[in-house]
């Protein structure tokens, strides 16, 4: 019971992953309290993320076309499954609402610093919300069309980056104990790449055929990949521009782009960074926005989830707005409290499923 009769390609399975990604980081600098290697916690957080990835692609490939909603209440009963179906869909709530407060307090800190905060929430929750109306293959295609430019838009950033670079920052790699670098690479782990655990909503939309879906399953790992390789770059672009004051920056992209000056013409490229940020941004939100309103039309056996839209889109804007004073409270809680609440949904519960579904021999052939 998709609700609605979208089909998306492997292809696009790998525009909406990276963009999905990228979304909520393309502000700030990953994995900063690994020190000099964080470029490190980085790749080791991205093979986390790849068996991660591993994990739920294998239950999407034992029930191809359905959502994990649907394939939830198979393997744990309708009551038990309903409940971790739930579980699953507050997690895909709040990831947006944190995103979305972080759009809030950039826009007002930096730009546009008289508007109201609620303004630009409800206006980006509006444009999010035609999105998830029109569908998943609407968010897809609006994939294909913006992180092209987005990669763009960063590789020449990079590029006008380096004659302003002081490669002595890279140095020393190992100043942080191993204990707390192993720490970092978990969390990157769960954030950016283990939120790909939302593609389990996403790739019943594939279809049935058995070699498309194992084909997703590669493009989701292409994604990945792709995601670690492009934060590679900006971590290792913003510590060449700002050293150790990267470290006390809140958006750490914005004020290293600041420091770029290409014959006294090409200047303000902060631009750069609020551009990526917006299209990203925004397709990150609609992803989850739209598992969100799925999923809870599928537990509450609707026939179409778009009576939902407008009032967990409601619902979005009053969290965001509410849930933190400031951006501090921000930073703490998306990055020291939210990957213990994931670990569970990424890992433990996946791995769960598989046993589960090993020892009863589901789907049962019909």
């Amino acid at each position: 019971m998709k609700l609605e009769g979208g089909q998306i390609s492997p292809g696009q399975i790998i525009f909406l992953v990276i963009s999905f990604c990228l979304g909520p980081i393309l502000l700030k600098s990953v994995a900063l309290e690994a020190g000099h290697a964080n470029w490190l916690a980085i790749l080791l957080g991205l093979a986390g993320g790849l068996l991660i990835a591993l994990l739920f692609t294998s239950l999407s490939i034992r029930f191809p076309g359905r959502t994990l909603v649907e394939f939830n209440e198979i393997i744990y009963g309708p009551l038990l499954g309903k409940v971790i179906s739930l579980t699953y869909l507050f997690y895909f709530f709040l990831l947006p609402t944190l995103t979305l407060r972080l759009f809030g307090d950039y826009l007002t800190g930096l730009i546009f610093p008289q508007t109201p905060m609620v303004v630009i929430i409800s206006l980006i929750v509006l444009v999010s919300a035609s999105a998830v109306r029109n569908g998943i293959e609407v968010i897809a295609r609006c994939s294909q069309v913006l992180l092209p430019i987005t990669i763009i838009l960063l590789f020449l950033a990079a590029i006008f980056s380096i004659p302003h670079m002081k490669f002595n920052r890279f140095f020393p790699i190992f100043e942080v104990p191993v204990a707390e670098f192993l720490r970092v690479s978990l969390f990157t782990s769960t954030f950016p790449f283990g939120q790909s655990i939302a593609f389990l909503m996403i790739l019943a939309f594939i279809g049935i055929d058995s070699k498309k879906v194992k084909m997703a399953r590669v493009s989701v790992m292409i994604g990945l990949i792709g995601v670690g390789l492009i934060l590679n770059l900006l971590v290792l672009r913003n510590r060449g521009l700002l050293g150790a004051t990267q470290f006390i920056e809140v958006y750490t992209s914005h004020q290293a782009l600041g420091l770029i000056d290409v014959g006294g013409v090409l200047t303000r490229l902060e631009i750069v960074v609020t551009i990526n940020f917006l299209s990203m941004g925004f397709i990150a939100i609609s992803l989850l926005y739209y598992n969100t309103a799925l999923g809870m039309a599928q537990i509450l056996k609707l026939r179409t989830y778009l009576p939902l839209v407008l009032p967990i889109g409601i619902l979005m804007i009053c969290t965001s707005i509410t849930q933190f004073e400031n951006v501090f409270e921000y930073q703490h809680f998306s990055g020291d409290i939210t990957p213990l609440f994931a670990l569970p949904l990424q890992i433990g519960i996946p791995i769960l499923s598989l046993i589960i579904c090993k020892i009863r021999d589901l789907p049962k052939k019909e």
